[in-house]
């Protein structure tokens, strides 16, 4: 994750991140994985308004099965497109 934030060619390209899985029993929580996505002080934040030269990144938790989280977080990188 850190290799695509620090890549100059693509730094004002908005990062969306869907932690899919939240239905299953095993899966992390958001905080762990932003911890091991190393996302704990590089997002912007859900409701980011664009300013300046700062690229929008998010996490958003999802379920594909249950049909949650997903939408909220197209809708969010829909803004920045």
């Amino acid at each position: 994750m850190q290799g695509i934030l620090a890549d100059s060619q693509i730094d004002n390209i908005p990062v969306l991140v869907l932690g899919n899985k939240i239905d299953s029993r095993s899966a992390v929580s958001e905080a762990r994985l932003r911890e091991e996505l190393g996302l704990l002080n590089s997002t912007t934040g859900k409701n980011y308004t664009k300013k300046g030269n700062v690229r929008p990144v998010e996490l958003f938790m999802c379920s594909v099965l249950y049909k949650q989280g997903f939408g909220d977080g197209f809708r969010w990188l829909a803004e920045y497109m």
